[in-house]
């Protein structure tokens, strides 16, 4: 596969790259007015689409052959760590209403979408948690450990899962592209209902 596809997903997920950033959780996380609660809500909105999308993808024969070790990647237990160091019980977790109109994860060409948005989340992280930091009761190692999932290991994370992509042998780089859109697309809808 040509690297002109990680530029494509660049330029053409732009807008809905935008659009996820304008969140009421986000705008608030950069204006430093977001409370420790709507904090936990915010966690607890990724929570409930990342969690059954692991759960749907991970079940695909196709997620074996990616070249990713994809247990280092899970971002769902992550999450249940920062709820926890929220006050959350794990039966409250278990609880959280789950997403149900999740993109389509059935080919390896709509895995590396969805991976694409989740992997490149992690860049845009670090700033995250730097904000966080600045105004709320958190730290990497509590409370933050979805934002900060790699910490010092991002950038070779992310070169790992570009490399991987590349070296994927996928001729679907409409598909790939149209599942990284529905992927914010989705994930978008899901934080701003209830926000």
């Amino acid at each position: 596969m040509s690297t002109r596809i990680l530029e494509r997903l660049r330029e053409e997920t732009a807008p809905q790259h935008e659009q996820i950033e304008q969140n009421p959780y986000a705008k608030a996380a950069f204006d430093q007015t977001l409370t420790i609660d709507q904090y936990r809500s915010y966690l607890a909105k990724f929570y409930g689409f990342i969690k059954p999308a692991e759960t749907k993808f991970m079940a695909e024969d196709a997620v074996n052959d990616m070249g990713l070790d994809m247990s280092m990647r899970m971002k769902s237990e992550h999450l249940e760590e920062d709820l926890m160091h929220l006050d959350m019980t794990q039966d409250e977790i278990n609880q959280l209403p789950l997403c149900s109109r999740l993109p389509e994860l059935g080919t390896p060409a709509q895995i590396w979408g969805y991976l694409y948005v989740m992997e490149g989340s992690t860049l845009g992280g670090q700033v995250i948690t730097k904000q966080l930091m600045k105004f709320l009761p958190v730290s990497p190692e509590s409370g933050i450990r979805y934002f900060h999932a790699y910490g010092q290991e991002t950038k070779p994370r992310w070169t790992e899962f570009r490399e991987a992509l590349l070296s994927s042998g996928l001729n679907d780089s409409d598909e790939i592209i149209d599942s990284a859109k529905e992927t914010f697309r989705l994930l978008d809808a899901w934080i701003r209902d209830s926000a």
